[in-house]
């Protein structure tokens, strides 16, 4: 085959398409879409509604029950409550006032040591009264016990403001958690 008549052959091949050939091919283009679209556009809408409308039916069973539970609600629990939280404010006051009192302490028992060391200072006399002191320390081993009751008790005060301190604080952040959520009921209308 010459070259004129591959070209002749490929012109009658590309012939312009007819109007009527467009129009076929338009319209089973349309019916390629809208077949595409009912088989997926349609189910994903139905699936789509199907959750709105479940959202719907679990929002409304939730307010149904927050109703429930505000009219089986105590009438007086705002009231109630109000007293509960100065009655804390109190207890806090108070556990405050113990904590100073017990600092009040040991500053007293640290004057009490200064005091001590004032007295040993004073007695320059020791060789006079060695003997006695001899004497003395030996009674003084049988309060021994007493002194290692003693210094547990002077742990145990310091543990105790330790306590006291956390007890404050836990009395602080209770006081404030049950503040915040309970003003929720006093706003709601009591019927």
């Amino acid at each position: 085959m010459t070259f004129k008549e591959q070209k002749s052959a490929i012109d009658h091949k590309t012939e312009v398409p007819t109007i009527e050939c467009l129009e076929s091919l338009v319209t089973k283009m349309e019916e390629q879409t809208s077949s595409k679209f009912e088989r997926l556009f349609l189910p994903a809408l139905a699936v789509f509604s199907a959750i709105i409308i479940g959202f719907f039916v679990v929002i409304y069973s939730i307010t149904q029950d927050m109703t429930r539970l505000a009219n089986s609600m105590d009438p007086n629990m705002g009231g109630n409550m109000s007293s509960m939280v100065v009655s804390i404010d109190k207890l806090s006051k108070n556990v405050t006032q113990m904590t100073s009192s017990v600092a009040h302490m040991q500053k007293n028992f640290n004057e009490v040591n200064n005091n001590m060391v004032i007295v040993a200072g004073k007695l320059d006399n020791l060789d006079n009264i060695s003997a006695d002191l001899t004497h003395v320390s030996a009674k003084m081993d049988a309060l021994e016990p007493m002194l290692i009751n003693m210094e547990e008790m002077n742990k145990n005060m310091t543990t105790m403001q330790d306590s006291m301190q956390w007890m404050q604080r836990d009395l602080t952040i209770l006081r404030s958690s049950f503040a915040k959520p309970l003003s929720v009921f006093n706003k709601m209308p009591m019927p």
